[in-house]
């Protein structure tokens, strides 16, 4: 309760901040959900340790293997943390984000009024669903000789309907799937500049409604097909035929949902946006098809089948010549001179990704932040201290650290994400330390002062609030570097040869350009995707949390 001093004439009143507010126990009942999950961890870790697994198996064991007989499992201690980080993710990123529901769709509103960061939101939940769930769905890579450098499914073959391995061709023209999907993003983005140059943007707008009801859709389906068929997979009920019934009606009915409660009227204005939209995509869709067989198939002599990179075991139907052969439905995407499927390459290399971006975060964000705040807001020597430390660390660059603990530690995954996430926190702490420089002199914190609120609490309850958006919006824009530094270090050969990264892929499929230029292109692609959109995300979030930009 609040006491006066009666004495004091005009001093502040006293409050009891625990009677005030109830929530703020020493640990709230998220907190306490947390560590009870981190000790479930900690008892399968010391199960794992000195039960299941005290010789490490020269190769992980499959989970679904793993359940049947959890004596032989293989738990590496990069999975351990991994685990730890997904709930460090889902109590402290992803329900904050459920709790404040309608903070977060008027945040989620402002990004989406961003087109690249809109696509950019929707890579990043597939690259977050298919980089957790990727491996168990499509397996592990496997080497299969018979299988070896298939390129990329073909729409059609050279001048002839009789090779056909999909439902659409065109007479002399050849397409590979991987080309087609580049000039469709390629055309997408082009249609999109073009209309807005010749002020389209009502239309624009329209059909960003019709392409939200889509996009929903489509996240519904990854994420239930991620989540469904990651189960199906670990217990053999049904088939993905199924997962993939479930993710359908699950993505139709969230947009069906978001129709419901949505004020858009959909009527005349998007049928007329959709038509000129859809007409212009399809006049620079065209002229991209004919300049791609003008130029490169034509006059560069490029061909989708594998010439130059011997290819065991083509059907019949898809052979063009001894030793080559063109792109069928077995491999979408093609595959590697060694046999390995490039869709389940392409996967393994973004779960290394993912787990290099949550595993750092989870290190640096508290590192920064406690550092940061404790420095801006006490100031004096603990700032000077702190702040010559961080200079210190800057100095030392991650890289070197890292070769240096490989020949005491050994190359691994784990070792990496540890230095890297100690050794990269330095800017985001600054970045804090002047933010709360700030926030320490506004009236809301001498109004907590004031009224008897100590010095940690005032810290944690009243200024870390307001400065958690910087770190936040840091963070996601230093993860790009770190994945890049994680496949330069595997390209460099300095990583752990047990798990296939993006780096290690590219080194080693590098050699076969130009005849095998699949197995290296969409490795590149994805990683440029990938890093591309953690750094437009983060350029939108800062824009989107700025608390500045509010005033």
């Amino acid at each position: 309760m609040a006491t006066s001093d009666v004495d004091g004439g005009a001093r502040f009143e006293q409050v009891d901040w625990n009677t005030v507010d109830p929530s703020g126990r020493a640990v709230g009942l998220r907190s306490r959900l947390f560590l009870l999950c981190v000790g479930v961890v900690l008892a399968a870790l010391a199960y794992d340790y000195f039960v299941a697994a005290p010789d490490p198996l020269f190769e992980n064991v499959g989970l679904e293997e793993g359940l049947q007989d959890p004596f032989t499992w293989d738990v590496r201690g990069i999975d351990w943390l991994f685990v730890l980080s997904l709930l460090v993710f889902g109590f402290y990123v992803l329900y904050p984000l459920y709790e404040h529901a309608d903070r977060t769709r008027q945040y989620l509103d402002e990004l989406t009024n961003n087109r690249a960061a809109t696509f950019a939101l929707a890579y990043l939940t597939c690259f977050f669903f298919f980089g957790l769930f990727g491996t168990i769905l499509v397996g592990r890579p496997s080497v299969d000789v018979l299988r070896s450098s298939k390129p990329p499914v073909s729409f059609a073959t050279p001048g002839s309907f009789d090779l056909v391995v999909a439902t659409v061709a065109v007479p002399t023209a050849r397409i590979d799937l991987f080309t087609l999907l580049v000039l469709v993003s390629v055309g997408a983005l082009l249609t999109w500049s073009l209309l807005a140059k010749v002020d389209r943007d009502r239309e624009l707008d329209a059909f960003g409604d019709i392409a939200g009801v889509f996009g929903r859709v489509g996240l519904g389906f990854v994420a239930t097909f991620s989540l469904v068929g990651t189960v199906f997979a670990v217990f053999p009920v049904a088939d993905y035929g199924v997962a993939a019934g479930i993710g359908t009606i699950v993505g139709v009915g969230w947009a069906v949902l978001w129709l419901s409660r949505s004020d858009v009227p959909f009527g005349v204005e998007h049928v007329r946006a959709a038509a000129v939209v859809l007409t212009a995509f399809a006049g620079v869709f065209l002229v991209g098809f004919v300049v791609v067989q003008t130029v490169v198939y034509d006059f560069f002599q490029f061909d989708p089948v594998g010439s130059g990179v011997v290819s065991t075991s083509c059907p019949d139907y898809a052979s063009a010549g001894p030793g080559q052969c063109y792109g069928t439905w077995d491999y979408p995407l093609g595959s590697t001179r060694y046999g390995l499927g490039m869709i389940p390459v392409i996967f393994s290399g973004m779960r290394v990704s993912l787990q290099v971006a949550l595993i750092s975060s989870m290190l640096i964000v508290p590192l920064a932040t406690m550092v940061g705040t404790v420095a801006g807001y006490v100031g004096g020597v603990v700032d000077d201290v702190l702040m010559s430390y961080v200079d210190v660390q800057q100095t030392v660059p991650a890289i070197i650290v890292y070769m240096i603990a490989i020949h005491v530690f050994g190359r691994s995954l784990f070792v990496l994400v540890v230095v890297f996430g100690l050794l990269s926190w330095g800017g985001a702490a600054r970045l804090v330390r002047s933010e709360v420089l700030q926030r320490r002199e506004e009236d809301f914190v001498t109004a907590a002062r004031s009224a008897g609120a100590g010095h940690w609490r005032v810290m944690f309850r009243h200024v870390l609030p307001n400065v958690s958006n910087t770190v936040l919006t840091s963070v996601t824009r230093q993860i790009p570097q770190l994945i890049l530094a994680e496949t330069a270090i595997a390209f460099l050969d300095l990583n752990d040869i047990m798990l296939m990264s993006w780096g290690e892929t590219i080194a080693s499929l590098l050699k076969f350009l130009p005849d095998g230029w699949w197995m290296s292109t969409e490795v590149v692609v994805v990683l440029a995707v990938t890093v591309l959109s953690f750094s437009v995300l983060g350029d939108a979030l800062r824009d989107v949390l700025d608390p500045r930009g509010d005033s």
